[in-house]
């Protein structure tokens, strides 16, 4: 249910941080043994988090459109050139990921300015770089797997992708998220 009501939500391509940020909300409880409505709180976090996730979707979205152009821009170059933007550009990549992952789930525990949030995320992710790896490869090894080894396994992955795909990975990152937000939560935790 998690995963399909996800799938939908992100249809609208802008909706996708705060979608994303509701699912992180969503599996957060389940770790944390919260009582959840799956539908009745999704809807609730994904109304509560829509603005804040989704600036910072449009930022991610800008920053990897950047990356993108400077990508395009050393193949036209081409040589050595090419090689070291090729590499660049997929460290921006795995850490703008790494980062925004990092904010989407802050979002869905925290309630905090967009400024306040954007350095919470820098200091999460460099105070806790071990755990943030942890819970960035739970989700691109999955999606290395999936999408980039060939098209036999990425027709057979669309199917787990569109049942429990990304509501089993991300709660996976949760156990992870859990453990780091803890400390950060303090009497919060007790209140709700």
């Amino acid at each position: 249910m998690l995963n399909f009501i996800f799938l939908i939500t992100c249809i609208p391509v802008f909706t996708i941080g705060a979608s994303i940020s509701s699912l992180y909300t969503m599996t957060l409880k389940i770790v944390r043994k919260e009582d959840t409505y799956v539908i009745r709180g999704y809807f609730k976090a994904f109304k509560s988090n829509f603005k804040q996730a989704t600036a910072f979707w449009l930022i991610a979205l800008f920053l990897y459109a950047l990356t993108y152009v400077i990508y395009v821009a050393a193949g036209i170059n081409g040589g050595t050139m090419k090689s070291i933007y090729t590499v660049i550009t997929i460290v921006l990549a795995v850490l703008y990921s790494m980062y925004f992952l990092t904010v989407f789930a802050l979002i869905s525990t925290f309630k905090n300015t967009l400024k306040d949030m954007v350095y919470n995320g820098f200091a999460i992710l460099i105070g806790h770089f071990p755990a943030m790896l942890t819970q960035y490869l739970c989700l691109a090894i999955p999606f290395l797997i999936c999408f980039g080894i060939n098209t036999i396994i990425m027709q057979y992955s669309m199917l787990f992708w569109m049942i429990i795909g990304f509501s089993v990975l991300f709660l996976w990152q949760s156990l992870y998220l859990n453990r780091v937000f803890k400390k950060y939560r303090g009497d919060e935790e007790e209140e709700d």
